[in-house]
Parts: C-alpha cells; sequence; structure tokens
C-alpha cells in the first residue's frame, strides 16, 4: 500500500541504500517519494511502482540492479479523484521509464501511461507492471468485450475483494465512470504505450477478466507481454497472505517479470 496508509520509518538494510527526497505536484503539495538500490549502484534502470509495499520494494532493489521509487500519492476519501492519479502522473513526468503498480496503482499506471502516450513524455515508458489491476469500470465495459469480462459479476465470494467493495470503494474514490483515467480500457488505441508489458493476475479475483482481455490487447498491438496467473488466489493475496508459499512464488515471479522489461 502507499506509505502514506501507515508510513514506516525506514529500517535499514546493509545492502541497500534507502532514502526519502519530495517531489512537487502541480498544485504544489510535496510528493514524498521513497527510492531503494543496491548501495554503491549507480546510473541504473528506473522502476516507479504505485501503490507498492516496502517488502516489495526492498525485495526488487536488493535482487536486481535497479533504482525502485515508491511515492506517497493522496488517498481518497480525503483526497478525491483526480488528485492520486495527479499525484502519480506528476512523478511519472519528473522521471520516467518503467512504470507499475498493485491494484489502484496499476489502475493508474493504465491511465497514466495512454495520457504519456498523447503528450508525447521524453523519454518515454519502456516497460509496464500491472499487478491484480483493473481497467474499466464495471458499468462501462464496452459491449464488445462484455462476454469476455465476467468474473466482476460472477465473483461475489472472494476475501477482499467483490463487487460490491468495488462499487464502495469506487463511490468514495468519486471518479465518473466513463473517465478514461479510471476505465482506460476506453482509450481509443493502446498502441505504442511501452515496448513490453507484465500482468499478475489472481483467478479468484472480479477484476481477473479486465487483466486478461487488456494483457491480449497489447499482445495484438505488438507489445512484448508475459502473464502470471494464480488459479483460486484472491486479490493481492501476496500482500494480505505474505506467509504462503504461493506468496513467496510470486515475489520470484515478480523479480522475474522485472528482468524481462529489463532485457
Amino acid at each position: 500500500m502507499p506509505l502514506n496508509r501507515d508510513h514506516l520509518e525506514i529500517i535499514p538494510q546493509p545492502e541497500l541504500n534507502i532514502h526519502e527526497f519530495d517531489i512537487p505536484a502541480r498544485d504544489g503539495h510535496s510528493i514524498c517519494v521513497r527510492a531503494y538500490k543496491q548501495s554503491g549502484q549507480t546510473d541504473l534502470p528506473l522502476l516507479i511502482y504505485l501503490h507498492g509495499d516496502d517488502a516489495s520494494c526492498r525485495a526488487l532493489a536488493a535482487q536486481i540492479p535497479v533504482l525502485v521509487l515508491n511515492d506517497e500519492y493522496r488517498l481518497a476519501p480525503e483526497n478525491p479523484f483526480p488528485t492520486g492519479f495527479e499525484d502519480s502522473f506528476d512523478v511519472v513526468r519528473w522521471r520516467g521509464f518503467i512504470l507499475g503498480g498493485t491494484s489502484a496503482g496499476a489502475n493508474f499506471t493504465a491511465g497514466i501511461v495512454h495520457l504519456a502516450v498523447q503528450e508525447g513524455l521524453a523519454p518515454a515508458l519502456t516497460g509496464l507492471l500491472f499487478l491484480a489491476g483493473s481497467f474499466c469500470h464495471p458499468d462501462v465495459r464496452p459491449k464488445e468485450y462484455r462476454d469476455r469480462i465476467l468474473s466482476v459479476d460472477e465473483i461475489n465470494d472472494a476475501p477482499g475483494l467483490t463487487r460490491k467493495s468495488i462499487d464502495y470503494f469506487a463511490a468514495k474514490y468519486g471518479a465518473p465512470p466513463k473517465d478514461k483515467r479510471l476505465s482506460p480500457l476506453l482509450f481509443e488505441s493502446h498502441a505504442n504505450l511501452a515496448k513490453k508489458a507484465i500482468f499478475y493476475v489472481c483467478g479468484w479475483d472480479p477484476r481477473r477478466d479486465e487483466a486478461l482481455l487488456f494483457e491480449q490487447m497489447l499482445k495484438e498491438e505488438q507489445i512484448g507481454t508475459k502473464a502470471y496467473v494464480y488459479p483460486g488466489l484472491p486479490h493481492g493475496f501476496w500482500g494480505t497472505c505474505p506467509d504462503l508459499d504461493v506468496s513467496e512464488d510470486w515475489q520470484r515471479d515478480l523479480i522475474e517479470g522485472v528482468r524481462f522489461l529489463l532485457e
């Protein structure tokens, strides 16, 4: 989760250099960013990890020569849409390379990269990382894809996320369903978003089908994709059940996936 739900003090880790700094948002707010990299490393590729947790950022930085940034974007309902989205986009404008995130962070990633392509952001994003992402409000699913986005209606018994909770959080967030920043599946084109994209999809997740569809759509745009699917597991299981063996498998998959984006 973003750091500002529970801003933890930095716990030193010998092989890592971890520090924080501020980036100005468009309205003058200071966005706190926590940076992770291997000690002594310079000139590293960059991964901006939206809605990432401290443990995952540490694991990535410890095992891959990459600079990981975790931004403390402002949260709803205290700061409704589009505040958190714009905070995250301002961090990308500051310095972008690989962009990714979990759950809401994956949703931000999909919206931001479309807008970045439209405005000709330079340097362009080269890799996208989607973990348990959502890509379209259930009420505005395109007609041509309704028969491919069924999980949001069918999965009502999963822990952590159901259609009821999706509607609850959407109301708190305050974004119009048709706003493409919330429903990036509605953008007219998904071409040239990045060179590669990777998806982590939970099988017992109402958002499952959107992710599988979006991965296929990017593949059709000649974007190199890879998908990891975890059958029978709920939304973001690696955060809620970190002691499961499959959560350890997921962390290895995460590291393998980021390596794929860097190849």
